[in-house]
């Protein structure tokens, strides 16, 4: 069975990580079948919204499989099928698996169904709409180990938090609940674990809905101003909504609205 189940519904891709049975862990085949899954989303034009979850009620994901990917990094064994040889010769899989290479500018959803520590909590940073079951757990255990959080942690959550809160986290403290997570703004919603799919079911389809070139204007100018002064980012924002209003689709979209029917968008 596959490590990473990647499908299509519409507009909308689903990433699965399928590793229950080790608490959704990522080893060879995930890390490389994660980093493929976003590729797709990245290449693919008529994807428009992705939504990453896990399988299992009990974690999202406890991070990378030590055990099974640190001896092919450190090269203490030999890979033993393709996915773990393209593994071990490339160094920035990671980055590519936790979104700090080449950027998604397309709108990820998580819906967090348990655990998420270690990487389970750093790849959450790297979405934008985080919906969390009300069990789930976040935390960045890496200092007890002697390692530090380096899969984007140590730059993502101090902007995406206040201070204290996110050294609360990058600290190595204990693992932070769903709803003190809900507090910090860790997290977008909380809510039954029950209820999750369905939640993330309904913020795909609105986000879906939405006129994709806008979407992604939005999350660029999000990302690419976050630290800029304010002046180079109003530059840069002016740019991109310069670009989306000549688009095809913001014609049609205020021609549906005059016209009070539902906006046909082509990323056009």
């Amino acid at each position: 069975m596959s490590a990473i189940l990647f499908e299509k519904r519409g507009h909308q891709a689903w990433i699965t990580l399928n590793r229950p049975e080790a608490k959704n862990t990522l080893n060879g085949e995930a890390f490389v079948g994660l980093a493929d899954a976003w590729d797709e989303v990245r290449a693919d034009d008529n994807i428009r919204v992705a939504v990453v979850t896990a399988a299992g009620e009990q974690d999202f994901c406890c991070g990378g499989d030590l055990g099974d990917v640190i001896p092919l990094w450190t090269g203490t064994r030999e890979a033993a099928t393709p996915l773990e040889e393209r593994l071990k010769n490339d160094p920035l899989i990671s980055d590519k698996v936790m979104l700090k290479g080449e950027p998604l500018y397309k709108p990820v959803i998580s819906a967090i169904n348990g655990r998420a520590l270690g990487g389970g909590t750093e790849l959450v940073q790297a979405t934008d709409i985080r919906l969390a079951a009300d069990h789930a757990q976040f935390g960045l255990p890496e200092p007890k180990l002697g390692i530090v959080p380096g899969a984007g942690s140590m730059v993502r959550l101090t902007r995406q938090l206040p201070w204290a809160h996110a050294m609360k986290i990058l600290l190595g403290g204990a693992p932070v609940s769903a709803q003190e997570a809900l507090a910090m703004g860790l997290v977008s919603e909380v809510l039954p674990i029950g209820e999750l799919l369905a939640r993330a079911e309904h913020y795909a389809e609105v986000v879906s809905a939405q006129a994709p070139l806008a979407l992604q204007a939005i999350k660029r100018t999000a990302l690419e101003t976050h630290t800029q002064p304010w002046a180079e980012a109003f530059q840069f924002e002016m740019g991109q909504a310069a670009e989306v209003m000549m688009s095809k689709d913001a014609r049609e979209g205020t021609k549906a609205f005059r016209e009070k029917r539902t906006p046909d968008f082509k990323g056009q």
